[in-house]
């Protein structure tokens, strides 16, 4: 110990800062176990003395998983005895495309003004009975319907909306609809005769009642 000691003193005083902080450590060392059965007090550190956490309560019905193990998710189960193909029979009334069958004649008008301001001519015509009637006697009804399926693709595109329609009943599969039809700056009151065939609105007649 006399020799270390000297050996400290004769040394650079870095050198004798290393050596006295490693002779300070050995008795902390043998207190620690180093080499005996001693261990050093715990101290207060919460993981020291953490528990298993309470099992997981799960509702009546369901089984308990094994979380020693990934979870598993379940297989979708098919409606039962559904047999419905699509979210809806079919879609609701504004919904409107080329070949719909509109269920009232307000709803054949609305149709009717919305495919001619798209330039859908063949819903247009889809929408006109096959009896109908063309309003002169210059032309039939094939000529007149070819006449506006060329109107509607080619000529003024009116407004998507008519203004102030009004439905007559007429018996009980017929109706008269009068409204105004806007192109633009000209407006023209039309009235449409609609009768039913198979459960669907057709367009009997078509005509001009005034120029505004």
């Amino acid at each position: 110990m006399n020799t270390n000691f000297s050996s400290i003193l004769r040394a650079s005083q870095p050198a004798r800062r290393l050596l006295l902080c490693g002779l300070a450590l050995v008795p902390v060392l043998t207190a620690c176990g180093g080499g005996s059965a001693q261990v050093c007090p715990e101290s207060n550190e919460p993981y020291l003395a953490s528990r298993d956490n309470p099992p997981l309560q799960v509702p009546d019905g369901m089984a308990q998983p094994d979380r020693s193990e990934a979870l598993t998710i379940p297989e979708a189960k098919p409606a039962a005895g559904s047999g419905r193909t699509s979210c809806l029979d079919e879609p609701p009334s504004y919904f409107r495309s080329a070949g719909t069958m509109a269920r009232s004649p307000e709803e054949v008008v609305a149709s009717w003004a919305q495919a001619w301001a798209n330039r859908e001519a063949d819903a247009v015509i889809d929408l006109y009975s096959t009896s109908f009637t063309a309003p002169t006697d210059s032309a039939g009804s094939s000529a007149w319907l070819e006449q506006r399926r060329e109107q509607v693709a080619t000529g003024p595109v009116p407004d998507s909306m008519v203004e102030g329609l009004r439905v007559e009943p007429d018996g009980a599969d017929r109706r008269v609809v009068s409204f105004v039809q806007k192109f633009g700056a000209n407006s023209l009151r039309k009235e449409l005769v609609l009768v039913r065939e198979e459960g669907s609105w057709r367009i009997v007649a078509e005509n001009v009642v005034e120029v505004e």
